[in-house]
């Protein structure tokens, strides 16, 4: 069945199975670190296990020979395919959780089908948007208000940072209750630029506009306006090398209101 990510802290407990679907895969380290940290939580004595299908199958043979193990197992296993379906089914849950992802799409379809339909699995959906970047925020950071999960998600949308790192960033900042130094760490990443200089400055803008035209990122977080900017930015960059060099100011002038620029 299918669940969101701001749903997951309700749901954990022994013998479950999260399957994580869709094409934004960084997620899934963020949810294998959340989940075991939760399970801690509960009971203390918990392993986490990174794994494959075959090699989760080679750790049961060994595991069926020690009489004495009791500790909760967290298998986080990767490139789940339709071949694995039955496998998936026959889970011994007895003191494990599974968190697990698919794999090549056009080798998946039927086992997200089937898991997506199953009571006993909880199917999360984890697409490249900002519906799935809010839900994680309300997973990892609840009862912030909204206007804070937009501004998270704009650093989602602009960082290459692992999200765990990016989190627990975030989340110390809230230790104590300290939403103020969260804002100012917000705003600190919204006013870099004005910290980079002639080059730097034309090359970032320049990277976000590829970003942003040509792979469809978001990079609204810039405050620029970047739709069509690319061979203007590059232009820039030549004549900032060469006899027509811009100061920092103009530079600043033009990219704060790019969409008054004429090529």
């Amino acid at each position: 069945m299918k669940l969101e990510f701001k749903n997951v802290p309700y749901n954990i407990k022994e013998g479950q199975i999260f399957f994580l679907y869709g094409n934004y895969k960084r997620s899934f380290d963020l949810l294998c670190s959340f989940i075991t940290f939760k399970l801690k939580e509960k009971r203390g004595n918990v392993r986490i296990k990174n794994c494959t299908i075959t090699e989760y199958e080679k750790d049961q043979s060994f595991s069926q020979c020690d009489l004495f193990e009791n500790k909760l197992v967290c298998y986080c296993i990767r490139g789940i395919e339709d071949k694995h379906l039955e496998k998936i089914r026959n889970f011994s849950r007895e003191n494990r959780v599974f968190i697990l992802e698919s794999g090549d799409f056009l080798k998946s379809k039927k086992v997200v089908e089937a898991l997506i339909k199953s009571p006993d699995t909880f199917a999360l959906a984890s697409f490249n948007n900002n519906m799935t970047f809010s839900s994680l925020c309300s997973m990892i950071l609840p009862k912030l208000p909204s206007v804070i999960y937009n501004e998270i998600t704009k650093i989602i949308n602009e960082t290459d940072e692992s999200l765990v790192s990016l989190f627990k960033k975030l989340s110390l900042l809230l230790d104590e209750g300290n939403l103020e130094d969260l804002k100012n760490y917000i705003k600190s990443k919204q006013m870099f630029l004005d910290n980079l200089e002639g080059i730097s400055l034309i090359r970032f803008a320049l990277q976000a506009a590829i970003k942003e035209n040509i792979f469809g990122k978001d990079q609204s977080y810039t405050g620029l306006k970047l739709k069509q900017k690319i061979h203007f930015l590059m232009d820039a960059e030549i004549k900032q090398k060469s006899d027509y060099p811009f100061n920092k100011n103009y530079l600043l002038r033009d990219l704060t209101a790019i969409k008054g620029l004429k090529q």
